[in-house]
């Protein structure tokens, strides 16, 4: 079990199904195609970053896990490649990534490339106006990014209670069923992606809070996420 209270094997499941939805709507002809949620980058760039992502699992090149330096050599690596090349190298790795077991910060090594992949999925399938990510694979990058919310961020910020109320299910960030909590209304979607630092500090203002939510959009987002600066819609 994962320290979410959820099989790994569900995590690792969830990660091979993000690649193979990649792959369903990307080709070489949108490997150029602009990626707004990640300024700078190209799909090309985002895919690169994925599978090196995937590549530095395995051969446990984990220092400077997430920063920049560490993502650019992830791209740069695999700079000369297309977009299928990409992915099927992508798809190789993910069967060597099947066989690592252990823990990396309280969570097992699925967790966090499956939650880095899904949130990419998002952006990728923003740029190419494919849909939205299913709304299993959202519920289940939420329940870890919440839980890393509250952990890392609210709780140390000691700001009051959260109950976050989506279509789908909701989640309590404190004492469950606390009636001084203050309650939070968005779609899922909107809730996943603003938590993945793809919406700014005035859209997530917006969706209706029952009271002011500046000291939650103070304490900010989980590492290695922050709000954007530049308003986005997918």
């Amino acid at each position: 079990m994962t320290s979410s209270g959820l099989p790994a094997d569900k995590y690792l499941s969830a990660y091979g199904a993000v690649c193979e939805r990649i792959a369903q709507i990307v080709t070489d002809g949108t490997c150029d195609t602009t990626i707004p949620a990640c300024p700078g980058w190209r799909v090309h760039e985002v895919l690169a970053h994925l599978c090196g992502l995937c590549e530095d699992w395995i051969s446990h090149r984990l220092d400077g896990y997430a920063s920049d330096q560490w993502t650019a050599t992830q791209v740069a690596r695999n700079d000369d490649l297309a977009c299928t090349q990409i992915l099927d190298a992508w798809a190789d790795a993910l069967s060597r990534f099947a066989t690592l077991d252990g823990e990396f910060l309280g969570s097992p090594p699925a967790r966090w490339a499956f939650g880095d992949a899904v949130v990419h999925e998002g952006d990728v399938r923003g740029a190419l106006g494919s849909g939205r990510v299913p709304d299993d694979a959202v519920r289940l990058a939420l329940e870890g990014t919440i839980a890393r919310w509250h952990r890392e961020v609210l709780g140390p910020a000691g700001v009051p209670a959260l109950h976050v109320q989506c279509e789908l299910c909701d989640w309590w960030l404190g004492e469950p069923d606390d009636s001084d909590a203050i309650v939070v209304e968005a779609p899922l979607y909107e809730v996943f992606r603003g938590l993945a630092g793809r919406r700014t500090e005035d859209q997530v203002r917006a969706w209706n809070w029952s009271t002011d939510p500046g000291p939650y959009l103070s304490a900010g987002l989980p590492y290695p996420f922050h709000w954007t600066t530049v308003p986005l819609s997918e």
